[in-house]
């Protein structure tokens, strides 16, 4: 269903966002794309759902080449991007409405489609609510509805629970997993949350510095890093801890070593024979142990070896949506701010149609200047 071949795309400045990456996914499968901050994970989604062009490369989607084809591309794919693509001053069904007129289809099809997505997703008594008004696991649901309105055969998310809390992030899996099982879906998703590309997906590709470094199952990528994991920390830095490590390197017995932030991880073939060595070891480098702890590998080990950072140091920081940036421009709290928070709540206590209207009169006048402070 996707096939990408070399492909690069190169930002101003010569940065490589995408160096000469490639990758398949099957049809009906998911495919997690796991890397940190400025790996090319959200580039990448650009470039295969026609919203970024690209330098060099060959990039096929749902059968069309997405360079010659971009219109065929958009009707055979469904985009959920990280920053919601819904209106949060339209109704669910608005914007289900509106997203179906985009896509051209009758009328009468729009409606039906409506009707099973808002069934699907649970929606039913919230259709005709405003967006405003709809908790963070309920925008994230119409956000996927609004993908699937025109019933595309590949589904894209790009960190599809980024902010939810963990049961609604759970609900969410459930909802991609039998889009996926039920309607053969085929899904592309990139996420921060070990545990969410191991729960939801078939194969994992880990992507550091534009490039695939390794492709295959959560399982078979765990069991590569062969033994127990070893991590260490020491009570002080220098060069005996340096002499240390690279007598960790040098030891036949020892897998894999790597440092991360002040945690030495040790990957050997049995831990509990190890362990008494490698204390020895330290203490006769002088070396005092402050920590040590022993595990199977995980994915986040994976990932370490294959990016050099855990995926925890590899994420920042979720920002505040962005009605909430704008409600606080004022800073320091003032009367703008006061009355903000005072039609907030109401809006959230009563969800009238009286109130919605008030509200939205009152955002109006609070939006210029002279009324912010």
């Amino acid at each position: 269903m996707i096939r990408v071949s070399g492909l690069t795309k190169i930002f101003e400045g010569g940065n490589k966002a995408i160096d000469d990456l490639s990758l398949e996914v099957e049809q009906g499968e998911i495919l997690a794309l796991l890397g940190p901050n400025g790996a090319g994970k959200t580039t990448t989604i650009r470039v295969l759902t026609t919203l970024s062009g690209f330098d060099e490369g060959e990039v096929e989607v749902a059968g069309f080449n997405v360079d010659r084809e971009p219109e065929a591309v958009r009707r055979a794919i469904g985009l959920v991007a990280q920053n919601t693509g819904v209106d949060y001053f339209l109704s669910g069904r608005e914007n289900l409405v509106l997203q179906g007129h985009m896509y051209r289809m009758a009328k009468k099809d729009i409606e039906q489609r409506i009707k099973e997505l808002a069934k699907y997703f649970e929606l039913d008594d919230a259709l005709d609510r405003q967006v405003m008004t709809y908790s963070g696991g309920m925008r994230r649901k119409l956000d996927i509805a609004t993908a699937l309105i025109h019933s595309p055969k590949i589904l894209f998310l790009d960190e599809p629970t980024l902010g939810l809390d963990i049961k609604s992030r759970q609900s969410l899996w459930n909802y991609i997993e039998k889009l996926n099982k039920e309607q053969g879906l085929t899904i592309l998703l990139t996420t921060h949350y070990l545990e969410e590309a191991d729960h939801l997906s078939n194969r994992v590709a880990i992507i550091n510095q534009g490039r695939i470094q390794v492709v295959d199952t959560s399982e078979k990528l765990k069991n590569s890093i062969h033994g127990d994991s070893v991590i260490l920390t020491f009570d002080s830095e220098g060069p005996d801890v340096g002499e240390f490590t690279y007598a960790m390197h040098e030891d036949p017995e020892i897998q894999d070593v790597v440092w991360q932030n002040d945690n030495l991880h040790i990957y050997v073939d049995n831990g509990a024979v190890a362990v008494p060595k490698l204390v020895h070891l330290a203490e006769g480098n002088g070396l005092t142990i402050k920590s040590l702890s022993l595990a199977r590998p995980t994915l986040d080990d994976v990932f370490l070896k294959y990016t050099g950072t855990k995926i925890d140091d590899a994420v920042e920081e979720e920002g505040e949506e962005w009605w909430h940036q704008w409600a606080g421009k004022g800073g320091g709290g003032g009367k703008w701010q006061k009355n903000w928070e005072k039609w907030q709540d109401k809006i959230e206590e009563t969800g009238s149609e009286e109130d919605k209207a008030g509200w939205q009169d009152q955002m109006q006048k609070w939006q210029q200047p002279d009324n912010k402070d």
